[in-house]
């Protein structure tokens, strides 16, 4: 496996250096943000105080003379946050983090990726709403090895997770979707693993899925069946979205064989003009979860949002604040937000607010 890995990695890497007469193309996008938040509550995790952060993209492609592009993409981000896994400081406690970095080697036929990419389960799997047993390793956490191909209206992938310590593949992943006429298709398997990987994106259990879809009559329907073999569990689920107007409702139900019960779900979203409404209901295994979140383009650049949440029947979380968006990339937020019972901590609603009073004026480059 060591091989294979070393092999894959140095012809990303010879790729890169071997362009002749080819077109190569390197892009940045850069973002800084400064902010206050008043609320010092150890368990709601928030940004306690004044704090920054600043976040650098950088994306390269080459176009190769035998008709295959190298391309490499980095995400770094500096802080003042000394908790950040991986992390490192200088001499003013400023904080260095590699956020994410793919290599790749592409063509019209399919692709190489290394890095933090998705898994093949993950790339191609579609669920019909809130299912137990679909629990694939998604590698939003872990380095990915990733063959993706293209043929007949059908794209397949094989993938393994990088063990970095034992410089081993672990993990085997695949996945296909693609469509015949008005049908679509998506599948994921991955095999049992006794890797222990430590990210929250990983699943060491053996689970396969299948999910058919398509719309009919304007309405997108989507039927899937999982199975969690190694815990000896499935979920069988049916999902419908069906546009009215500027309504658009959708509606899922999911059998399943765990004891705790059924999921179900019933969400609406609304967008007409300068007003966007999300209503949402969901029972997750017996418990109620809903939300009632909402934007208001006031004008002049400002933007009014609220919103109304229940995650856990213990109490009802809320936020209300404005944005203004200053021009040339930079805008200002503020926001008052509540978690009684610190179950959200500081991703309170759909913008992932903090608890307490917060102010940011965020820049993009």
């Amino acid at each position: 496996m060591k091989s294979i890995l070393l092999a894959s990695t140095a012809l990303v890497a010879f790729a890169g250096a071997a362009v002749a007469e080819g077109h190569t193309s390197i892009t940045h996008s850069l973002s800084a943000t400064l902010g206050f938040n008043d609320d010092s509550t150890a368990a709601s995790d928030n940004e306690y105080g004044f704090y920054w952060e600043g976040n650098l993209k950088t994306t390269a492609t080459a176009a190769l003379d035998n008709g295959l592009t190298a391309g490499a993409y980095f995400e770094v981000t500096i802080n003042e946050d000394n908790s950040t896994n991986g992390s490192t400081s200088n001499d003013y406690g400023i904080y260095l983090e590699s956020s994410d970095w793919v290599l790749s080697l592409t063509s019209d036929m399919g692709g190489l990726y290394f890095g933090d990419t998705s898994t093949a389960a993950t790339k191609h799997w579609k669920s019909a709403g809130d299912m137990e047993s679909d629990g694939f390793t998604s590698g939003t956490d872990s380095a990915v090895l990733r063959g993706d191909v293209s043929f007949g209206g059908v794209n397949a992938s094989v993938s393994y997770l990088y063990d970095d310590g034992a410089e081993e593949l672990q993990q085997l992943s695949v996945g296909a979707g693609g469509s015949f006429g008005a049908v679509t298709f998506a599948l994921g398997y991955q095999e049992a693993s006794t890797y222990i990987d430590g990210n929250d994106d990983f699943n060491a259990n053996e689970i396969f899925g299948l999910s058919v879809g398509g719309t009919f009559a304007g309405a997108t329907v989507t039927l899937a069946y999982a199975e969690d073999k190694t815990a000896g569990e499935d979920s069988l689920g049916l999902k419908v979205a069906y546009p009215v107007g500027p309504v658009t409702v959708t509606a899922y139900y999911v059998s399943e064989s765990e004891a705790a019960g059924d999921n179900w779900g019933l969400a609406a979203k609304y967008a007409n003009g300068p007003i966007a409404v999300t209503a949402d209901f969901q029972n997750d295994q017996g418990t109620d979860k809903w939300k009632l979140e909402g934007t208001y383009d006031v004008g002049n650049g400002v933007t009014a949002l609220a919103g109304l949440l229940n995650e856990n029947e213990n109490d009802v979380d809320y936020y209300v604040g404005a944005e203004y968006d200053l021009g040339g990339g930079a805008s200002v937020l503020a926001t008052y937000a509540v978690d009684d019972d610190n179950d959200q901590e500081d991703e309170i609603g759909a913008g992932d607010y903090q608890r307490g009073t917060t102010i940011e004026v965020s820049f993009t480059f």
